[in-house]
């Protein structure tokens, strides 16, 4: 939800003026982002994943590749910067399965 909201945000502004439809769309989805992140919290931290750096590393992750597949530009992305988003993502991957080891 949160992508729909940063999507909704984008176009809150088209030609300069202040669109309130996409205004109060982007706020909804915020909304909902949030009660939805305080919900997958409570999953994560029953996984073990108690570290609010790496609970809230995976949210705005989650958050980049649903507005990439919602606006539809990781597609028009280069290889590296595909490649690149690939190495950010096996990172994340890896900090989360060793980052409960740290506490």
């Amino acid at each position: 939800m949160d992508a729909r909201g940063f999507v909704y945000a984008g176009r809150a502004w088209p030609g300069g003026s202040l669109d309130w439809t996409a205004v109060g769309q982007s706020l909804l989805a915020f909304f909902a982002g949030i009660s939805l992140y305080i919900g997958a919290v409570r999953f994560m931290q029953a996984m073990g994943l108690n570290a609010v750096a790496l609970q809230s590393g995976i949210w705005f992750v989650a958050t980049a590749i649903g507005i990439a597949a919602l606006d539809g530009t990781v597609t028009q992305w280069t290889r590296l910067q595909q490649g690149v988003a690939l190495a950010v993502m096996l990172g994340l991957a890896w900090l989360i399965s060793t980052g409960h080891e740290a506490h």
